[in-house]
């Protein structure tokens, strides 16, 4: 089965962008949405099953949890760029390989230069620019009445990051492989293998991810408060799980401090689907 690939956004930014020669990647899917441009040469483009060759002056768009790849031939450039819910609906394309009369990949080098510089509102700027180009692109291709088909254990492993991130009790090991009508060890390999995290690695990471809320927001608590608001037993627990986490004790985090769930998971699998072969292209 494909992997979830995990970028890290910029604190703030909705999009991600990359522009690679020779870009090679493997099957691989993400909660994001993908805007991939030809620049030069040719590629050759994998969505749910099906193969489209995509030439120079071409976009392909892969809607969020689409199993897809990118395969390019020698010396042709890709850029590409992940974002996440612009809109209030998804919106699907009925044909994901179209001609760039919307110079998008004009924009998305501009926007990868924004990111390299980083001048003053260089995040609301590449906000602004994703979504004025993506609205364009919606507006002028014929969209899909019907939604894509989800492999069902990708959809219920999706129900499942819903259902732990809004359970006010802890949701457990065993409720979670009946939840997704897996065995016990096959949920543990499944899950791993999704998330880059075992289940009580993630679970870890809820709880600092609410901790890092408590600690960072206007209520006045103890550390005791926070601790066991969180689900943690013991401080000493609660200060080594949330050092691992975040990099900082609680006392000393950062006023400032935003923890990137998904980053945490790519760190712990290592998982990129982008092969050597591809050539990140800085300028």
């Amino acid at each position: 089965m494909a992997k979830q690939e995990r970028r890290v956004f910029e604190k703030g930014c909705k999009v991600w962008v990359q522009r690679y020669r020779n870009l090679h990647n493997v099957a691989h899917w993400h909660f994001e949405s993908e805007l991939a441009v030809c620049r030069e040469g040719t590629a050759r483009v994998m969505l749910d099953g099906r193969s489209w060759p995509m030439r120079a002056g071409e976009c392909a768009f892969f809607c969020s949890e689409s199993v897809h790849s990118i395969s390019g031939a020698e010396g042709s450039r890709v850029t590409v760029a992940q974002f996440g819910e612009l809109f209030p609906q998804m919106c699907y394309l009925k044909e994901p390989i179209f001609p760039d009369r919307y110079h998008a990949g004009d924009i998305l080098d501009e926007m990868a230069a924004e990111c390299a510089d980083k001048q003053l509102f260089y995040t609301e700027k590449m906000n602004a620019m994703i979504t004025m180009l993506m609205t364009a692109i919606f507006r002028d291709r014929e969209l899909r009445t019907e939604l894509p088909s989800v492999h069902p254990a990708l959809m219920r492993y999706k129900q499942l990051l819903v259902v732990l991130d809004r359970a006010e009790e802890e949701f457990d090991f065993s409720q979670a492989t009946e939840f997704m009508h897996m065995a016990p060890a096959y949920f543990s390999r499944y899950f791993k293998r999704m998330s880059g995290l075992t289940f009580s690695q993630y679970l870890n990471v809820l709880r600092v991810e609410k901790a890092v809320e408590l600690l960072t927001g206007q209520e006045q608590l103890t550390m005791t408060d926070v601790m066991s608001r969180c689900g943690f037993n013991t401080l000493r627990n609660f200060n080594r799980v949330f050092k691992e986490i975040t990099g900082f004790a609680p006392t000393r985090l950062p006023a400032d401090y935003a923890l990137y769930r998904r980053s945490l998971g790519a760190a712990a699998s290592g998982f990129d689907p982008t092969l050597a072969s591809s050539i990140p292209l800085t300028e």
